[in-house]
């Protein structure tokens, strides 16, 4: 067998399986990677909304979550119905799920930052909060449920 040296154009005795761009590649293609990258897109348009309606425009908390939050959903839905549909059930199944799902985070959504604006907690501070414990909650229900 010949001396194969870096130099001589040899390639690396690792296993393409164990090498780090494999590694990379499937920690990117794992669902929860995929979930919290369209997750945190989703939540800078709606926090990004949410802040320019109260803090530049000078609305009421509720309009600029109502327009934060909706306009994050429809981000939100259509990137998720592509990384996240295994089985590609209907659009009418997913999106019956998915409304139900949003209803209670909507609900919930808005009494927390109700009260806790109330306590002079910043309105994107709260909705921080917020987004990170339904985050918990949506992955489960999102690959369980709603595109399963």
């Amino acid at each position: 067998m010949p001396d194969e040296r870096p130099g001589d154009g040899a390639r690396a005795s690792v296993p393409p399986a164990i090498g780090p761009k494999s590694a990379v590649r499937r920690l990117v293609q794992h669902p929860l990677v995929k979930y919290l990258v369209v997750g945190g897109l989703s939540f800078l348009v709606d926090a990004g909304l949410l802040w320019l309606c109260t803090s530049l425009l000078g609305w009421a908390v509720w309009l600029g979550a109502t327009i934060g939050f909706w306009t994050g959903v429809l981000v939100n839905f259509t990137l998720n119905r592509i990384v996240m549909n295994r089985d590609k059930s209907s659009l009418l199944t997913q999106t019956s799920r998915y409304g139900v799902l949003l209803a209670f985070n909507y609900v919930v959504t808005l009494g927390i930052l109700h009260l806790t604006t109330s306590w002079g907690v910043p309105v994107v501070v709260a909705k921080t909060a917020i987004v990170a414990g339904s985050t918990c909650w949506n992955y489960v229900l999102y690959r369980l449920w709603v595109f399963a």
